[in-house]
């Protein structure tokens, strides 16, 4: 019998040809041929037997070897041998995969010169031929190798089977949705000549450890994972679409190339930032950026991405920027010195969980040539203190960087080191800053802490450093205040003035002693001058006091009431002072019947009531801020705090929704939205989903001639579809009693749902029209329809997408208008 062993070859200078039928010949996935026809098995798979051979341990398909084969040992494991063929697994709609391993110790060997030879296939994806994102296989277990074979998920590209064009294989669709070729777990996983061809989610790598050498990995998005580390050596990442985003985490990738024709993403997530070894990457280019982020960059991160010695195609430093969103920028990464890239080897990286004992696993066999250098420490997390909160239009995998804010003369804070691996404990630590306004104690050790010296008027961001001896080192940035001082005190407490020019004003002075005002206001509607019934119509954010409260219809009949907590830069909020109005708002203060609330005021709490001429909020909002947004402010659907995963590892979708009541009557209206979704591409949701009323699948609507009370109206309704990966479809409803039937059979798949989508939805007589734009491309929407009138002139929108994985989608303007009829 054979036992697995993985002997490194280095790779040729000429690499080999891996021909997709549709995407011509890709260069590459290794120079290295392996030829492993005559290695020992403990069962084979045959694809030209007749019939199965239990007694002899043949067997036609792989599932029935897998099912007959026992758990093997890390001194014997069990091996599958695999003939050349293509073995379709066929898995059901609503089965998990198509296989399933979870015995320990299992390898797939393909008994073959050429791993294209050997194809383990099956075509399932998202809604194409599966209820999930359609996994071939699912490892779950400890010890899985796999070597000289192909994983491949055709259900949305075809595979040319060499040397037998009757083996080739046709993909289900053009559409490209979700089809998983690999979702491994466990711990030592090893993964020798294999490829793994897909196109959206290829593979998602959740292990402990895993070794990938001579690997070829085809994606378009989403794919590769990483788990706790995994080292790529020898290896290619092909994008056959020309670009994408890997979400890749905790990798190290040594001598592989990426290829990429328009540019490449490595993360939508900044959680374990990958580390880049003598690798090669597209040239980066104005149009095809190479860049760490598919969204904006975070902030004030505590930890890098790695390099070392990487080049761009044409031999020249490779350069990867920030984020391909904003100015060009570079500081998610930096070079590692000759010292510190001792660390990230695969003996190193590999040999211990980062966080377990040591087992000396080492399966590149490299032991020898990498025991003594001593240099262990490649990865630092950073605890304590508090994080920085929200990074501003990061996307919703950012992990909140540990930013702690301490006060001259208050307690510092204290900030904690860890480092990878868990052997490494013991290194000492060295704290450092060059500021004056911080100082630390101790200097050494696992942390420190912090405390502020800043004796003027302003807040500074203080970059603290903590290295290890090789000269490894993490960032924390402490916001150090000066010392506060009391709130400011009134020098004229606030009043509400007579209404001018359509707003109502409070006026009032603060002590500020050349210091900036940052007092909290808060506007509320009362129905007397005892302030009953009290409703919260619009906040201070930004720092900035609220001093004016644009009128609206909801104001008519209602006294305003204001309250004030006094505060400059250097205080904390004073006691809250209010204030309420004379009298009562009347229809002729109000100079507009236009709805268009600055988001930067809103009131995002949920306010289930129905009110004429108020906004009703359901579900869960965060109000965002980015200044791609309308007035730098929007409404992003959020899932509820303490939300828990779904089934599938998500939290529930939300059933969120922004409507306006108007009790009317009203004939002509329009709604003016504008719109951001973190899905950028034009596919808008995580999934596709359907116009269907079930609140279950993914869908939005804006509506207009809307009564929120009945949910009766019309409405704009879109969905992402398996008819396109870059698209949404649209179509005009009529809404009766929450009941969604489509106006006609006119529908319209467009790419228009990008960053600031505006979409403006128009009524007039019994015409309805949707018109659409973005601010990315020429996409466009343009639909009509005929509908009875009805006396509403309410609207909204409802989203029920998937949030908060990248999915969500941000409004930054809800604009109601009510033309006037021409007089005759």
């Amino acid at each position: 019998m054979f036992v697995m062993t993985i002997v490194l070859v280095a790779p040729m200078a000429a690499r080999a040809q891996d021909n997709l039928h549709d995407s011509g010949p890709i260069h590459g996935y290794t120079g290295e041929i392996l030829d492993t026809r005559n290695y020992a098995y403990d069962y084979l798979v045959d694809g030209s037997l007749k019939q199965d051979d239990p007694d002899n341990r043949k067997f036609t398909t792989l599932q029935a070897a897998y099912e007959a084969a026992p758990a093997g040992t890390p001194e014997k494991p069990t091996v599958i041998g695999i003939k050349p063929d293509v073995y379709l697994l066929h898995g059901a709609e609503f089965a998990p995969a198509s296989l399933t391993i979870t015995k320990n110790y299992i390898t797939l060997l393909g008994l073959t010169d050429d791993r294209r030879k050997v194809v383990i296939a099956d075509n399932r994806g998202n809604k194409e031929g599966a209820s999930n994102n359609g996994f071939v296989i699912i490892v779950n277990a400890t010890g899985f190798t796999a070597m000289n074979l192909s994983v491949v998920n055709f259900c949305n590209m075809d595979y040319e089977y060499p040397g037998d064009p009757a083996k080739n294989l046709k993909m289900r669709s053009p559409v490209i949705t979700q089809a998983v070729a690999l979702q491994a777990q466990g711990d030592k996983h090893v993964y020798s000549h294999v490829a793994f061809l897909s196109r959206l989610d290829t593979m998602f790598i959740q292990t402990t450890r895993s070794y990938f050498t001579n690997a070829y990995v085809a994606g378009t998005d989403d794919f590769l994972g990483g788990g706790q580390v995994s080292v790529f050596e020898h290896s290619e990442i092909y994008f056959p679409t020309g670009n994408g985003v890997m979400s890749a985490s905790g990798i190290t990738f040594i001598d592989t190339v990426f290829k990429a024709s328009k540019g490449l993403e490595f993360y939508k997530g900044f959680r374990n930032p990958d580390t880049l070894i003598d690798c090669v990457l597209p040239v980066s280019t104005p149009v095809s950026p190479v860049a760490w982020m598919v969204w904006k960059a975070p902030v004030r991160q505590n930890i890098f991405s790695l390099t070392y010695h990487v080049k761009d195609m044409k031999g020249g430093r490779a350069a990867i920027k920030d984020s391909i969103v904003g100015p060009p920028a570079f500081t998610l990464s930096r070079e590692l010195s000759n010292k510190e890239v001792k660390a990230f080897n695969p003996w190193n990286l590999l040999r211990a969980a980062p966080n377990g004992p040591v087992d000396d696993w080492d399966p590149a066999h490299v032991r020898s040539k990498y025991d003594d250098h001593g240099s262990d420490v490649f990865r630092m997390a950073v605890t304590g203190g508090s994080t920085a909160g929200d990074v501003p239009g990061a996307g919703p995998f950012i992990s909140p960087a540990v930013a702690p804010s301490i006060r001259t003369g208050s307690a510092g804070a204290t900030i904690n080191i860890r480092v990878s691996p868990l052997r490494a404990k013991a290194t000492p630590i060295i704290w450092s800053s060059a500021s004056m306004l911080v100082s630390l104690s101790p200097t050494t050790g696992s942390s420190v802490t912090v405390s502020g010296h800043n004796m003027t008027n302003r807040a500074e961001w203080v970059p603290v450093k903590a290295t290890t001896p090789s000269g490894f080192y993490a960032i924390i940035y402490v916001y150090v205040e000066p010392t506060y001082v009391d709130p400011p005190t009134f020098a004229k407490r606030p009043v509400i003035a007579v209404p001018v020019s359509g707003k109502a004003l409070v006026s009032y002075a603060l002590n500020l002693k050349d210091r900036e005002d940052q007092s909290l206001i808060t506007w509320y509607q009362c129905a007397d001058t005892e302030c009953t019934n009290t409703r919260k119509v619009a906040v201070s954010r930004g720092n900035q006091p609220l001093r004016d409260h644009l009128l609206t219809q909801g104001d008519i009949g209602k006294y305003l009431r204001v309250t004030i907590q006094p505060k400059h830069n250097i205080s904390d909020p004073g006691p809250e002072v209010a204030a309420i109005a004379a009298k009562p708002i009347v229809a002729a203060d109000v100079k507009t019947t236009t709805v268009d609330p600055n988001f930067r005021n809103f009131v995002e709490d949920e306010n289930s009531s129905y009110q004429n001429h108020q906004w009703t909020v359901i579900g869960t909002w965060t109000v965002s801020e980015g200044e791609n947004l309308v007035n730098g402010y929007g409404l992003r659907v959020s899932n509820p705090p303490g939300a828990r995963p779904g089934s599938g590892g998500r939290a529930p979708n939300p059933r969120a929704a922004l409507v306006y009541q108007n009790d009317g009557p009203v004939a002509d209206m329009n709604v003016k939205v504008v719109m951001t979704p973190e899905k950028t591409a034009g596919q808008g949701f995580g999934i596709a989903g359907s116009p269907d009323d079930d609140e279950r699948t993914q869908r939005a609507d804006i509506f207009i001639k809307y009564d929120p009370r009945t949910k009766t109206g019309y409405s704009l309704r879109f969905w992402r579809t398996i008819q396109s990966a870059e698209k949404c479809m649209f179509q005009l409803y009529r809404i009766e009693n929450g009941v969604g039937t489509p106006l006609n059979d006119q529908q319209q798949l467009t790419g228009v749902f990008k960053p600031n989508t505006t979409i403006i939805l128009s009524v007039s007589g019994t015409k309805l029209t949707a018109k659409g734009s973005n601010s990315v491309d020429g996409e466009s929407l343009s639909l009509g329809a005929t509908i009875a009138p009805n006396p509403f002139g309410g609207a909204g929108v409802y989203w029920s997408g998937s949030v908060p994985v990248g999915n969500s989608n941000v409004y930054s303007q809800i604009q109601i208008s009510y033309p006037e009829k021409p007089s005759r």
